[in-house]
């Protein structure tokens, strides 16, 4: 297989097989989400519902990230004239611009799992 010469080989290996296994793990978390969402009731099912808004969030951002070496930032790139630095700029902004709300959903959705069963017991 010949990888293009803008990018070392490792990075098309390494990207495209995390990558491959990020989407991967993704989809089955939400299918197993929704699994979950039909058979919980009360906090159960609010923390869950805030729970897979926060994974896709981070995965929203995760894709972002990967901008930043390859496309459109390609800092990565062993072709210097292929450096986009406002596009790897833009990558790492929107990777921390997802990743804040991901991780917001995530705490409140832990934090209603706490309330519910404190209440609980």
């Amino acid at each position: 297989m010949n990888f293009p010469d803008i990018f070392p080989g490792w990075a098309w290996i390494y990207f495209g097989t995390f990558g491959s296994v990020a989407a991967i793990l993704f989809t089955l978390i939400v299918l197993n989400w929704m699994k979950l969402r039909i058979l919980s009731k009360g906090y159960e099912k609010a923390a869950a519902m805030w729970r897979i808004w926060g994974f896709t969030f981070l995965f929203f951002a995760e894709w972002f990230a990967c901008g930043i070496g390859g496309v459109p930032g390609a800092l990565l790139s062993t072709d210097i004239s292929m450096h986009y630095q406002f596009g790897g700029m833009l990558a790492a902004m929107l990777a921390m611009f997802f990743s804040v709300p991901g991780w917001i959903c995530i705490f409140i959705s832990q934090n209603k799992l706490l309330k519910g069963i404190k209440a609980a017991v």
